[in-house]
């Protein structure tokens, strides 16, 4: 770039920056300007940088997301100064236009033009030997053009790719329901921008202190903020809005590294890879997420990686700085950055010295660079750290996820792998062999494989898991987001579509590359499929998740940030709780399930006397406790639940809302209704009439007390669960899609601790033919059956005890508990007869398995067998008659 082209951009985003300050673009849609306030914010100090020639492989066109990065570094640098200073970081919402200044001037001064970067990649032809399903690049020739604006047709794919990212995330937005983080990161931005403060202690709990600091929130989230402010919108706006003018940047990303890989061939098939699996990820949208910092950390981590490996053939003093200050941005934007550069950077560290033998100048130059990454970022990461604590929040320290082989001998569950990437994991053990074989001269290849090595060691080597399980918990599971999926699929479909094209190796070879390109195909067809209707139809996602979106309340949310005394805490059910502090500014009892912070003792704590003091059956002295325990200041009961919610310990239902209702509007006295649209009501509270009340508790009409000659003999379940007395069903013939009704009696033989307990409703029939495989096998013979007849043999529905009316913590010896439910028969289950089992269990958050739970039928979720019903084809109405007459008068 030349000094007047330089010169032009500095004063174009000065332009816009004083504009959006001054408010002269609000005539602008929001998220027009939040994207605008990015560029300001963000790209433009990052640019300076790679004037600088710290150019991303691939050229200028591939450079916005390392100016991301680098912007992001410099962002934090700032706003850690403002905090030494004792400065309110908003104060850079006006000031960092000075510091862009100040960076962009000696820039233009020092480089006149980023040279070309010396170079290149290597040809994406594969080599004439091997299998043709290896689906890698050799080491050939180098590709001739320097940068990616010398092939127009590579260009032009990836700005396609980037342009539909853009387009999938803005039409979409970030996903913003009660089942996702962004509750959680909204309030935190709204307290950061309403304090000034970038670790806020007091996010969400007023009464938090310490424990309010939560180490997985980096300096990227102030960044959000002073984007929010700078763009004139509320905090909720800039996390909606953000995640399209960032999704682009993961494209460009990803065409860096097929760059790395193949040329200009490489970028092109690998942007588009990336693509399809970041929009065709329907469960966990990684390119609608962008805003996230854990996502924009692993990109981050990803350009920093990418910079370490155009190091190794750069080797210049640039070269070397660019993975340095990327690193630093990474660790930045979210501490386990530092494990994930270490994982990826140590596996590589390591490929490199078995293939060089412990000898070149490649391993000296990447250890060096290493270590250099390593310095720059350790300060920050363990001050961070440091700062932190240790975790003490039961929610996130027990263990969870993980897959038990014997005795204490523990691994991750491997289902984390079909849950994030499906069943494109099987690419990488059909990779590895000839990844090392053929393309070990190939850094981009080479990562691909130590990368992938590196991730199976951390997920599923038990010494590995044992020691590092216990100090970043459930977070080991993210390992698995460190696989360079779309740069594995990029490569796979060059190699092969190259192999089957030249005809390389014979017809052996054609044909073993043919089965490789299906059982790619056959990987990609979800994604592509759902990335396709993400485009078409994004009315369909947008409606689903509406189901579940705390926007829906943001009207009376709103009513309360203005009516509300400031700086009240709200007594309230999970999900309403969630959605308090992101669109009203007010303190809260508790969050949902894991999403307090890991540092909270009293996480577990808070959710169940949130559960306790709303109970409708409660006494009025357990709700003082509460009220007096936390400052309470007002009540919300929230009745716009289709259905109760899918959370770990309680939820919201429509009886639990008319319920705990009509027991606070019978005394007005002490809660006062100030805001009252039917189904969403408000109260303030009055601390002296809660204090006078002392009526007796309404009775539990599910609970009676035990007489042993009233009761049937119960059945023990097992690890001192609940006993079971009675499972009563009906009706006892359904057609699939057909509703049964279900009655459980329990009795807890002894008081159970606090924890997240489920009831497995479970449905077996034999299989057909009298097959009966091996009980080893039974369970992998079974699925098999099941996928290739197109019918279910088995299926399971789980629901919280008694909807989560009453804590199976509270449940007494001397209880009955009826708990009632409902299960919708699978359109795809098996005519004839079916035994039914049930159990009480309790689990963690992400639960876990032993190993035999993967072979054997009998497994985690096996209960105690008390039922049967039969389906049939023809039907059995589903009337859904009156429960019938249970022992004990229930």
């Amino acid at each position: 770039m030349s000094r007047r082209a330089a010169l032009g951009l500095l004063i174009l985003g000065l332009a816009i920056h004083v504009a959006l300050l001054g408010g002269a673009l609000s005539f602008l849609p929001g998220s027009w300007r939040v994207a605008l306030a990015f560029c300001v914010l963000v790209l433009l100090p990052g640019a300076a940088f790679v004037h600088l020639g710290l150019m991303p492989p691939g050229g200028a066109w591939l450079a916005p997301t390392w100016a991301a990065g680098f912007g992001v570094a410099w962002n934090a640098l700032l706003l850690l100064v403002t905090r030494a200073l004792g400065l309110p970081f908003t104060v850079l919402v006006g000031w960092s236009a000075g510091a862009t200044v100040a960076l962009w001037l000696p820039a233009i001064a020092l480089r006149r033009f980023a040279p070309p970067r010396p170079g290149g990649a290597a040809d994406p032809r594969p080599s004439a030997s091997g299998s043709a399903s290896s689906a890698i690049v050799s080491a050939g020739a180098i590709h001739p053009a320097p940068s990616l604006s010398r092939t127009p047709w590579a260009l032009a794919a990836v700005l396609a790719a980037a342009l539909l990212a853009a387009l999938h995330a803005g039409r979409l937005g970030t996903p913003i329901t009660y089942y996702s983080d962004s509750p959680d990161h909204i309030g935190t931005i709204r307290r950061m921008m309403t304090d000034g403060d970038v670790f806020p202690r007091d996010a969400f709990f007023k009464d938090a202190g310490a424990a309010g600091v939560d180490p997985r929130k980096g300096l990227w989230h102030p960044q959000v903020a002073l984007i929010a402010k700078l763009a004139r919108v509320e905090a909720v706006g800039a996390w909606t809005w953000a995640s399209a003018a960032i999704a682009p940047l993961f494209i460009l990303n990803a065409a860096a590294f097929g760059w790395l890989a193949a040329g200009a061939s490489g970028a092109a098939a690998v942007a588009w890879a990336a693509l399809f699996l970041g929009a065709g990820a329907a469960g966990w949208a990684p390119l609608r997420k962008a805003v996230f910092s854990t996502f924009l950390a692993d990109q981050l981590c990803l350009a920093a990686l990418i910079a370490w490996l155009a190091d190794l053939t750069d080797r210049t003093r640039r070269s070397r700085a660019a993975a340095v200050a990327l690193a630093m941005s990474a660790v930045f934007a979210h501490i386990y950055s530092g494990l994930q550069l270490a994982i990826a950077a140590g596996a590589y560290l390591v490929g490199i010295a078995v293939r060089d033998r412990m000898t070149g100048a490649a391993l000296r130059r990447a250890a060096g660079t290493a270590a250099a990454m390593a310095a720059a970022s350790l300060p920050f990461a363990v001050w961070r750290a440091y700062q932190a604590g240790a975790p003490a929040n039961v929610i996130h320290t027990e263990p969870q996820g993980l897959l038990w082989l014997a005795g204490g001998i523990r691994v991750v569950s491997p289902g984390v792998l079909w849950d994030w990437i499906n069943g494109m994991w099987m690419l990488y053990p059909l990779a590895w062999g000839p990844l090392w074989r053929h393309g070990r001269r190939n850094d981009a290849a080479l990562y691909v494989l130590t990368t992938s090595l590196g991730v199976a060691v951390v997920l599923f080597c038990p010494p590995v898991v044992s020691w590092l399980e216990p100090r970043v918990g459930y977070l080991l599971m993210r390992a698995v987001w460190m696989l360079p999926t779309a740069g594995l699929v990029g490569i796979c479909a060059l190699a092969l579509a190259a192999r089957l094209r030249g005809g390389v190796g014979g017809r052996r070879a054609w044909v073993m590359a043919l089965a490789g390109a299906l059982v790619l195909a056959w990987g990609l067809v979800p994604f592509v499929r759902d990335t396709m209707l993400s485009l078409i139809r994004p009315g369909w996602f947008a409606a689903f998740e509406n189901e579940f979106s705390p926007l829906a309340w943001r009207a009376d949310l709103r009513w309360m940030d203005e009516h509300l005394a400031p700086g009240s805490v709200v007594l309230s059910d999970p999900a309403t709780s969630y959605a308090v502090p992101m669109l009203s500014g007010q303190y809260v009892v508790s969050l949902v399930d894991q999403h307090s912070s890991p540092n909270d003792p009293d996480a577990l704590a808070r959710l169940l006397d949130a559960r306790d003091a709303l109970d409708p059956c409660a006494t009025w002295a357990r709700t003082r406790e509460v009220v007096r325990r936390y400052g309470v200041g007002a009540v919300v009961l929230n009745g716009r639940f289709a259905s109760p919610p899918k959370f770990d310990y309680w939820a919201p239902s429509a009886e639990w809302f008319r319920s705990a209702r009509a027991r606070l509007d019978r005394h007005p006295e002490a809660f006062e209704r100030v805001h009252d649209t039917g189904d969403f009501v408000v109260y303030r509270l009055r601390g002296a009439a809660l204090d006078s009340l002392d009526e007796p508790p309404q009775p539990r009409l599910y609970v009676a007390r035990f007489e042993p000659d009233r009761f049937p003999i119960a059945r023990l379940g097992a690890g001192g669960s609940p006993a079971l007395h009675v499972l009563a069903l009906w009706p006892r013939v359904l057609a699939p899609g057909d509703t049964l009704h279900g009655v459980a009696l329990w009795r807890a033989l002894t008081p159970l601790p606090p924890g997240s307990y489920r009831v497995a409703v479970r449905f077996d029939r034999a299989l057909p033919g009298e097959f009966a495989p091996p009980a080893p096998l039974a369970k992998p013979a079974r699925k098999v059956l099941e996928r290739a007849r197109h019918e279910l043999y088995r299926f399971r529905a789980d629901h919280l005890p008694v909807g989560g009316a009453y804590g199976v913590d509270l449940w007494r010896p001397e209880e009955v508990v009826r708990d009632s439910f409902s299960v919708a028969i699978p359109r795809a289950a098996a005519e004839g007869g079916w035994a039914v089992e049930i159990k009480v269990y309790r689990t963690p958050h992400y639960p876990n398995f032993r190993l035999s739970d993967y072979f054997f039928d009998r497994d985690y979720f096996s209960g105690l067998r008390a039922g049967a019903i039969r389906i049939a084809r023809a039907g059995g109405a589903d009337r859904g008659p009156p429960a019938p007459d249970l022992s004990g008068g229930h």
